[in-house]
C-alpha cells in the first residue's frame, strides 16, 4: 500500500509538471522525467529498506518510540483450566516467536501441546504510552492432547514492560471460556521451530524490548 502511495504521488508530479509545460509552451525534455523516476525509486527503495530493517535501528526507535519484539521470548502461561480431579493445571512452560516489520506483526505461541498462530495482530500504544501486542489466535492441539483439549480461538494481549527483565505480561482468553495469564521474560534473536528446543536453549536473556538491539 505504501508503495502504491508513492507511485501515485510521484505520477501527480509528473502530471503537474507536463501540464504546466504545455501550458507554458516551454519544450519538453526528458532530464526531469529522469529526475523524476529516480527520485520515486529511491522513495521506494527507501521506504523497503525502512519497512524491514532501518526501523530496527535503536536511533530510529529513539524518535518512533516503537518497542522491538521480534525474535523468540520465553516464560510461561497460567491457564483457568484445571484437571478432572479438581485441582489446578501448574504453570506451562512457553515460547513466544514474534515477526514484526515496521507496519506488521504476527505470532505464534508454542507450548509442549500445543501451538497458537495469530489470524489478526496488532501493536498499539495507549493513551498513557504504553504498548500493547494484541492479537486473535487459533490454537491446535498436538494428537497426543487431543483427548484433553480440542482446536480452539481466542484473543490474547501483552503489555510490554518498561522495567529490565519485565519483559511481556498479559492474558489471554478463548471460546471455551477459559483464560489465563502470560508471562514472558527472556528474549532471543533466534528462531526456533519447537517449544522443546528454545526451552532447551541457553541464549536467552532477561531483555526490555524498548531497549533490545
Amino acid at each position: 500500500m505504501k508503495d502504491i502511495r508513492q507511485q501515485i504521488t510521484v505520477g501527480i508530479v509528473c502530471l503537474v509538471w507536463l501540464a504546466l509545460a504545455l501550458l507554458t509552451g516551454e519544450a519538453l525534455s526528458p532530464t526531469p522525467l529522469r529526475l523524476f523516476s529516480a527520485a520515486g525509486t529511491t522513495v521506494a527503495i527507501t521506504a523497503l529498506a525502512y519497512e524491514r530493517c532501518l526501523w530496527r535501528w535503536r536511533l530510529v526507535r529513539r524518535f518512533t518510540g516503537s518497542p522491538l519484539l521480534h525474535g523468540t521470548w520465553r516464560g510461561e502461561v497460567i491457564t483457568s483450566v484445571v484437571r478432572e480431579d479438581g485441582t489446578p493445571v501448574p504453570p506451562i512452560p512457553a515460547v513466544l516467536h514474534v515477526v514484526q516489520s515496521a507496519s506488521r506483526v504476527s505470532v505464534s505461541l508454542f507450548t509442549a501441546d500445543s501451538l497458537s498462530t495469530s489470524t489478526h495482530a496488532s501493536l498499539l500504544r495507549a493513551e498513557d504510552g504504553r504498548w500493547c501486542l494484541r492479537w486473535q489466535f487459533t490454537n491446535q492441539p498436538r494428537p497426543g492432547a487431543r483427548h484433553r483439549s480440542q482446536r480452539h480461538r481466542g484473543l490474547a494481549e501483552l503489555w510490554i514492560g518498561a522495567v529490565p527483565g519485565e519483559g511481556l505480561r498479559g492474558e489471554y482468553f478463548t471460546d471455551r471460556r477459559t483464560y489465563g495469564e502470560l508471562s514472558l521474560a527472556e528474549w532471543s534473536p533466534r528462531r526456533y521451530g519447537s517449544a522443546s528446543t528454545a526451552l532447551a536453549a541457553t541464549d536467552f536473556a532477561p531483555a526490555t524490548p524498548h531497549t533490545t538491539a
